[in-house]
């Protein structure tokens, strides 16, 4: 689990002129990683949270732990759920309306890269099956009772509600060195989000914004899993914190207007430059001569 570390900047009520009202939040995945980190930062807004997760053990974990570190325990509410199944999706729905009384940012960020990083050819069948199932069958289910419940809630004549997904763009996907199945789940995700914001824009629908997000590699259980020692050294130069990620995001996220955004942490071209600097770095450290040739050849 991300160690959290108490967040003193905006965590007072007296600071909501600068950070904006407060919020009511749904965050699925929240119980570790970047969802975790995102978590706090609502909560140290002032926001109120309702964060889902699959694991209750690890769900009682993280509110104890966000609790510690954001000193907001009574505006934080916790359910163990499994968003890919249909009735668990509306229990949260149901769940979150309760507790909040108005939703105006729902994420989701429940997701899984699958146990292994090989070709699709020697996966087994059943972590294909978790991929697909959890990042885009649990997606498409968590925003039509979001939308649902947001379409219960007072109309507006601009986008107050926002509902937010984590696609993958194509140039993510070349990028990226997970599975076919977790990539092909991504994508598919962004098109999800294009898709809803055509429908609701056909309906007349204003008051819902769709959003991306793109966070680009973050340290988590998930990236690091089954990962070839071989490229390590990369992924610790490209990736980031969930702290330093959640930092940037959050407030944007509770800013938004509109609908279509596609938030990033870092931009496309930074991205690759920071991926060409990586490249270049871990190729000096096992060329002939290096100080790292005997480490690369152990590797």
């Amino acid at each position: 689990m991300v160690e959290l570390k108490p967040i003193g900047v905006i965590r007072t009520p007296h600071s909501h002129s600068a950070a904006g009202p407060p919020l009511g939040v749904v965050l699925t995945g929240g119980s570790r990683g970047l969802g975790l980190a995102m978590a706090q930062r609502f909560l140290a807004a002032g926001d109120t949270v309702v964060v889902c997760a699959r694991d209750p053990a690890r769900l009682d974990a993280a509110r104890t732990e966000l609790a510690a570190a954001t000193g907001a325990g009574e505006r934080l509410h916790v359910l163990a759920a499994d968003v890919a199944d249909p009735g668990e999706a509306e229990r949260l729905a149901d769940f979150a309306a309760e507790r909040l009384g108005t939703i105006h940012r729902w994420i989701n960020n429940a997701g899984t890269a699958g146990r292994f990083k090989r070709p699709l050819t020697e996966l087994p069948t059943t972590d294909i099956h978790t991929t697909c199932q959890t990042n885009l069958a649990g997606t498409l289910q968590a925003c039509a009772v979001a939308v649902r419940r947001m379409q219960a809630q007072p109309p507006a004549a601009e986008a107050v509600y926002h509902l937010f997904n984590f696609g993958f763009s194509a140039f993510g996907a070349r990028l990226s060195r997970t599975n076919i199945p977790h990539r092909v789940s991504k994508l598919a995700v962004a098109e999800l989000s294009r898709q809803l914001r055509h429908e609701l824009a056909e309906q007349g629908e204003r008051r819902i914004g769709v959003h991306e997000l793109r966070p680009g590699l973050v340290h988590t259980e998930l990236l690091h899993a089954d990962l070839p020692a071989a490229a390590r050294p990369i992924i610790d130069r490209l990736a980031e914190s969930p702290d330093r990620v959640a930092a940037v995001l959050v407030p944007r996220i509770r800013r938004v207007a509109g609908s279509g955004r596609v938030i990033e942490y870092r931009s496309k071209a930074a991205s690759l430059v920071r991926g060409l600097r990586a490249g270049a770095s871990a190729f000096r450290r096992q060329a002939p001569g290096a100080g790292g040739l005997r480490g690369g050849r152990h590797r």
